[in-house]
């Protein structure tokens, strides 16, 4: 069969800072081509397509089956997107974390859709491909919703090395840029699933609470291809948790520094595991910047939020992240229902006292599928108002409307705190001497311009 694979266009055709590769659609492209179909990827978003172009290149396609992957905060434009795949395929499926946190939903919300793929979906989406083409209802398969109702949960996969390499020769890969990486050739990868951790606001639809990982040997192999292939020269973990085994990240690392690659990644990591001696080893291996999920400056919000991590635990991690000459990046959350506005500032100044390169704040948001969304429905919490961070893609963020935390409030501390981090003098004169390439200054002129009118537009 002929397959289209879609990452939707944005909403309206602009600059995007950060543009990166949809792995999800490259996995299920590299399963399907396995299985004789022709497959093809449209990353739209990331070709800066408009809506017309974009359904001008869907039906020239001629697709006998389309798919679309999409998050919650851009369901609109994924619905905007599906009916205009309708008239262009005989079969239309839906997957990705929104239709699996609304399978409850999805095919009712979508009446254009034959087909949704619910959690980790490459053998879901191998076993569709063989029943349409084979002529058998794909009713009753595991991870799939049909029109005549859902089949059983389908089990988490047990051995990613068995997985394809993402088709990446689909993508249109000098598209994907990164801001902390301006002028180098980027792409992501995921060399593990899952998190054991329980944090009430994480959606864990899709790859779930246990922690599965690829092998040391076959993650160095598709970096080699990404390297050799592809021209790579910043590469981004896309894991939950890149540094949860020791052991696992220490192959990698001392892979990397065999191979001697002029390359430079990101991982995501946690604050307790923070380890001095492998955060050197992490920098020899090329590790520029590790991102750590600090959220507040409270005990009370961490407990809340079931952090399981202390004050000063942060303090330590990102010390030692610094004395080993890697960048840091803090995930700062506002709005926790159990602190205050006073306390959110105190989160706000913890951001600079920590000494992170890089912030983001974001107001606590009750995504569907997660514990948070669940006590804010059931206590009346629930809302969704216009309280975005810089970054946001959604036009309503879904928040928590609680005694200490009404909507002024809430857009009010996320235009302060980058008031207060972004705009400190020390900051702004710390990135100008840090330029290293006209193409840096252009790009942190945009990124200095969209921070500016962020804090100082008008409220409405």
């Amino acid at each position: 069969m002929k397959i289209l694979l879609i990452q939707t266009p944005s909403r309206e055709p602009c600059q995007e800072t950060l543009v990166v590769p949809p792995l999800g659609l490259a996995y299920l492209a590299a399963v399907a081509r396995q299985g004789g179909h022709t497959v093809a990827i449209l990353d739209a978003f990331a070709e800066g397509l408009s809506w017309d172009a974009f359904e001008a290149r869907v039906r020239s396609a001629r697709a006998d089956l389309i798919g679309i992957t999409g998050m919650t905060p851009i369901a609109d434009s994924v619905q905007r997107a599906i009916r205009l795949c309708r008239p262009h395929a005989r079969w239309l499926a839906l997957g990705g974390p929104h239709a699996t946190a609304q399978q409850d939903a999805v095919m009712k919300d979508n009446p254009e859709l034959d087909f949704a793929v619910i959690g980790e979906g490459e053998i879901t989406f191998r076993e569709l491909l063989q029943a349409l083409e084979q002529g058998t209802s794909p009713d009753g398969l595991a991870g799939l919703i049909t029109r005549t109702g859902a089949g059983p949960t389908r089990p988490l996969m047990e051995k990613l090395d068995d997985l394809p390499f993402p088709a990446r020769d689909l993508l249109p890969n000098d598209r994907y840029r990164y801001p902390l990486s301006t002028g180098r050739r980027i792409t992501t990868m995921i060399s593990s699933r899952g998190c054991p951790y329980g944090c009430i606001f994480c959606d864990k639809n899709v790859f779930g609470s246990r922690w599965r990982a690829r092998s040391a040997e076959q993650v160095l192999s598709e970096i080699d291809t990404v390297v050799k292939e592809y021209g790579v020269q910043t590469l981004i973990f896309y894991d939950d948790l890149f540094t949860l085994k020791p052991d696992r990240l220490r192959a990698i690392c001392e892979g990397l520094i065999a191979r001697k690659y002029n390359l430079t990644w990101k991982a995501e990591g946690r604050v307790d595991l923070a380890d001095a001696e492998l955060l050197r080893l992490m920098r020899r291996a090329g590790c520029d910047t590790l991102a750590y999920g600090v959220e507040s400056a409270n005990p009370k919000g961490l407990e809340y939020l079931g952090k399981r991590t202390t004050p000063d635990q942060i303090r330590k991690a990102f010390q030692a992240t610094r004395a080993a000459g890697i960048k840091t990046v803090g995930y700062f959350i506002l709005g926790i229902p159990v602190e205050t506005y006073e306390d959110a500032l105190r989160t706000i100044r913890f951001a600079t006292e920590i000494k992170t390169d890089y912030a983001q704040f974001s107001i606590l948001s009750p995504m569907p599928g997660t514990r948070l969304y669940k006590e804010a429905v059931e206590r009346g919490w629930y809302r969704e108002i216009a309280a975005q961070n810089v970054n946001d893609k959604d036009r309503l963020r879904p928040v928590v409307i609680s005694e200490n935390w009404d909507e002024a409030r809430l857009i009010a501390i996320v235009r302060q705190a980058h008031r207060m981090f972004y705009l400190r003098p020390g900051y702004v004169w710390h990135s100008l001497v840090g330029i290293r390439s006209w193409e840096e200054a252009g790009n942190l002129m945009r990124l200095g311009w969209d921070m500016f009118k962020y804090v100082f537009r008008r409220v409405t």
